[in-house]
């Protein structure tokens, strides 16, 4: 009698070890996943902020160099701009000067027609 109480307190404790191994390892794995969700869920955060990153550093760039042949662009209309008022402003003083000239040799003709006339 006392065999088969030994032996039903051995499989009780055996029983008791066993459910308890396998809560135990129930729990480790729930703790791994839990874990690896976490790092994974962590992780692709981490993946979305550098993925978030590259894509602004992108489009800044883009940006910049967008805005470097914009500003080219300008710079070079504004020279155009300062060349073609520069050429037509030459052009004004050479044909003021022609002007000049030409009324001054009309002014020479009108004095020798006045003297001619005078001496007439």
């Amino acid at each position: 009698m006392l065999r088969p109480m030994i032996k039903l307190f051995f499989l009780g404790r055996a029983a008791f070890e066993v459910a308890r191994e396998r809560v135990e390892d129930a729990l480790d794995s729930l703790t791994a996943k839990a874990g690896e969700y976490k790092s994974t869920g962590s992780d692709r955060v981490h993946e979305y902020k550098d993925r978030a990153k590259e894509v602004a550093s992108e489009i800044s760039q883009n940006v910049w160099q967008r805005s470097e042949v914009l500003e080219s662009q300008v710079r070079e209309r504004i020279r155009r701009q300062v060349a073609d008022f520069s050429l037509g402003a030459l052009g004004d003083t050479t044909e003021i000067n022609e002007l000049r000239a030409e009324i001054a040799t009309l002014r020479a003709e009108i004095s020798e027609l006045k003297s001619m006339k005078v001496s007439v």
